[in-house]
């Protein structure tokens, strides 16, 4: 008899069915070895495990998820866990006094079952850690493509979790890892959860195949994608941006209010224009009804030429919910928004759905840290003038500016190699004509002799 606390029948499947893809419910490892229990769960995309001391003999008993959901009610007295002859089962517990009891099918334990290596070593994390991975995992791409964006990717050396689809990519950094290279993981949404949030003492391993990510009782095996290629997020942050906007607290507090209730929610991508004139807005509009709504940021400050962007208004708000309050502009690149050890990119929208006037030609933007008023020149809205963008994939805007990036390295290698070349020709000509007048030379004494 293995006997659990009723809690864990309510927890378990809860955060399983957060490290799981899809599919059937994997069953359920339960083992009792050397005065520690461990209740543990595998699937491709992860290994979820629970560990606790306990008293008894070693045991271990292989169950459908089912059993566990079965005694999922209110209680706090243990549930137990027996088999019988011909691998009957049956778990019991009490529910408000009354006995309840669930038949199950164990299943024979093999080799199967037993559970993945755990690490030499572990490294103490800050709890940060846990929200950086779920706060990346939620930008991960649903689907896999030519890059693997949907995994997240852990940089050792920089400390940071990266994620993006394509479109949106979030940084979070100021992490010491134990490992210096870059390793892809499954994006999970499990990291979010209450249970693991909950705890205090956070720590990471690694081990050939895995990532384990421990939180109090509660560790998550994640397999390391040895295969998989991922974009240089970071190098398509645009590291000099000619226009910044710095967000004030209060005005970030009216903006994620009023956010939700702007024209132009129903639309594909939900289209909000930031516009810095004259200071910043956030305009909105609805195209049937000409209806144009805008929030003025009157606390706020823009240093910088005006220009105008168009983001989905989902992703401003998550900008703001994650802390952001510095926006970055520059045309042709996408928009940023920056925290401490925290960076939110996302490529603009066509510019065509901007709404509202354009940015002042040769508006006057205040600093009012510094209280000057500086003129600044003409400038366009940042995009070109039939307001496309043409990048090569479509689909991934992020991974067009990194190809372009490579694309311009490529053809600048390139027009070295054919310098090179051209010098290498004019050698090999000059070697010719030396070599033929030495022949020359040569013939011509041999005629005098």
């Amino acid at each position: 008899m293995i006997a659990i606390p009723h809690g864990l029948c309510r927890a378990f499947p809860a955060l399983a069915r957060k490290c799981v893809s899809g599919g059937p419910a994997p069953a359920v490892v339960f083992e009792a070895k050397g005065g520690t229990r461990t209740v543990w769960v595998e699937t491709d995309d992860a290994a979820l495990a629970y560990t606790a001391p306990t008293e008894g003999s070693d045991e271990v008993l292989v169950a459908p998820m089912a059993m566990l959901e079965a005694a999922a009610g209110p209680g706090g007295e243990p549930v137990e866990l027996c088999v019988g002859s011909k691998l009957k089962g049956e778990d019991r517990w009490s529910e408000r006094g009354v006995p309840k009891s669930h038949p199950f099918e164990a299943i024979l334990p093999g080799k199967q079952h037993r559970p993945p290596d755990a690490p030499e070593a572990w490294h103490a994390v800050p709890i940060a850690f846990l929200a950086a991975l779920h706060e990346c995992g939620r930008p991960a791409a649903k689907d896999a493509g030519r890059f693997s964006l949907t995994r997240v990717q852990l940089r050792g050396k920089a400390g940071q979790v990266v994620a993006t689809d394509g479109r949106t990519a979030l940084l979070r950094g100021g992490f010491s890892l134990p490992f210096t290279e870059d390793v892809l993981a499954p994006a999970l949404p499990v990291f979010g959860t209450r249970e693991l949030v909950g705890e205090r003492a956070v720590r990471l391993g690694r081990t050939t195949t895995h990532l384990i990510v421990a939180a109090g009782s509660w560790r998550v095996f994640l397999p390391i994608d040895k295969t998989g290629r991922y974009p240089d997020v970071a190098g398509v942050v645009p590291r000099n941006a000619p226009t910044t906007v710095a967000i004030d607290d209060r005005d970030a507090a009216e903006l994620i209010e009023k956010l939700s209730g702007l024209p132009g929610g129903e639309a594909d991508h939900r289209p909000v224009a930031l516009a810095v004139d004259s200071g910043f807005v956030v305009r909105a509009g609805e195209e049937k009804s000409e209806k144009i709504c805008e929030v003025r940021l009157r606390h706020s400050t823009a240093n910088g030429p005006g220009v105008r962007a168009v983001i989905d208004r989902r992703v401003l708000g998550r900008a703001l919910a994650l802390g952001c309050r510095t926006v970055r502009l520059t045309p042709d690149k996408p928009v940023v928004f920056e925290r401490k050890d925290t960076t939110l990119l996302t490529v603009a929208l066509d510019p065509a759905l901007a709404v509202g006037p354009k940015p002042d030609t040769n508006p006057t933007i205040t600093n009012t840290r510094n209280n000057k008023e500086t003129a600044v020149k003409s400038e366009t809205n940042g995009h070109p003038p039939n307001g496309r963008h043409d990048p090569p994939d479509a689909d991934s805007p992020l991974l067009a500016e990194e190809l372009r990036a490579a694309l311009g390295d490529a053809l600048t290698a390139a027009g070295r190699l054919v310098a090179a070349l051209k010098h290498q020709k004019k050698e090999k000509k000059a070697l010719t004509q030396v070599w033929s007048s030495m022949k020359a030379l040569n013939l011509g004494r041999g005629g005098q002799s």
